[in-house]
């Protein structure tokens, strides 16, 4: 017996079970309601298009969130890896992301506990020496490569990517009792 294939109908109901969830998980990883909005939009788009390469049940509601979720794991290393979104698929697609309003951006952060997770990355950094602080923030704020990073503090480049692994490590750590 044939197994049942994933079908709109599925995946449409899978996002209204799931979406609100994903977006709440992906706004906490990118501090940034808009480009979490954007990345549920693509993670969905993904999801559509890989549709016919599912292998679970569709009609298993945990199965499907956990292979949509995989699917959102890759779209925010993308997005992350480049810096944004990827809006040439979601062109190609036709998919229109879209805008929040103020007062639902707010909302959206209120919901993903923000201003609280924002507050312990505050206190996360001032923990760090200050070694570690300034190469993440020369890394992750004016995203300098590792011989950048390097010159500009005068230390070898391994030492660069220690101090900054070393750092995002100890600020992932903090902010795991947040997610």
């Amino acid at each position: 017996m044939a197994r049942p294939h994933l079908d709109d109908q599925h995946l449409a109901a899978a996002y209204r079970r799931d979406a609100r969830r994903l977006l709440i998980w992906l706004t906490r990883r990118t501090y940034d309601a808009q480009l979490a909005v954007d990345l549920v939009a693509e993670t969905y788009a993904r999801a559509w298009a890989a549709r016919r390469r599912y292998h679970g049940d569709p009609q298993d509601p945990e199965g499907l969130a956990a292979w949509t979720f995989g699917i959102a794991r890759h779209v925010l290393a993308d997005a992350l890896r480049r810096g944004r979104s990827e809006r040439a698929a979601m062109a190609r697609l036709g998919v229109q992301a879209p805008v929040l309003a103020p007062d639902e951006i707010a909302r959206l952060e209120d919901l993903a506990e923000l201003g609280t997770l924002r507050a312990s990355l505050g206190v996360a950094l001032q923990d760090l020496s200050p070694e570690q602080r300034h190469a993440v923030r020369l890394r992750v704020v004016d995203e300098l490569g590792y011989p950048a990073i390097a010159r500009r503090l005068g230390i070898s480049e391994d030492a660069a990517r220690a101090r900054v692994s070393r750092g995002l490590r100890t600020l992932a750590g903090a902010m795991e009792g947040g997610t």
